[in-house]
């Protein structure tokens, strides 16, 4: 039996929908939009960057709302059945449940990392269309 193979399809499709949704549900504040859209064009380079580990433990610093909004969201998405079937990643415990080196072996660990690189790079994808009213005002700051 071959290995269950994730369709591209499902990622993107999935991004652009939790994007729209969670864009649409404060679109009469323009700079939280804003900041939201900073946020999903930067996520592939922070990840990649600092890591997985690091982009969770920010989380928990972040002061800027729509910040937070966007990443709360990527662990959402990255610990959907259809994505990585990875439990606890958008709880308070995400922190834990990545840094355990028992429950999660390296190579688990850097399998997870290569499709939350995946999910950052839809997140840059789809922040242009779902903001693109904003996305000129964000990418200047």
């Amino acid at each position: 039996m071959e290995p269950d193979l994730i369709d591209p399809r499902t990622m993107s499709a999935e991004v652009y929908r939790k994007l729209d949704e969670l864009s649409k549900s404060h679109e009469n504040d323009r700079n939280r939009r804003k900041e939201q859209c900073k946020q999903a064009l930067e996520t592939y380079t922070y990840l990649a960057t600092w890591g997985l580990l690091r982009l969770k433990a920010e989380e928990i610093a972040m002061k800027k709302e729509g910040w937070k909004d966007i990443v709360r969201l990527f662990f959402q998405i990255l610990q959907d059945p259809k994505i990585s079937n990875i439990t606890n990643l958008s709880e308070s415990e995400g922190l834990a449940t990545l840094s355990n080196q028992t429950n999660m072996p390296a190579e688990t660990y850097l399998g997870l990392t290569g499709l939350a690189l995946k999910l950052a790079r839809e997140f840059a994808f789809w922040a242009a269309a779902v903001y693109v009213d904003v996305k000129e005002d964000a990418e200047k700051e």
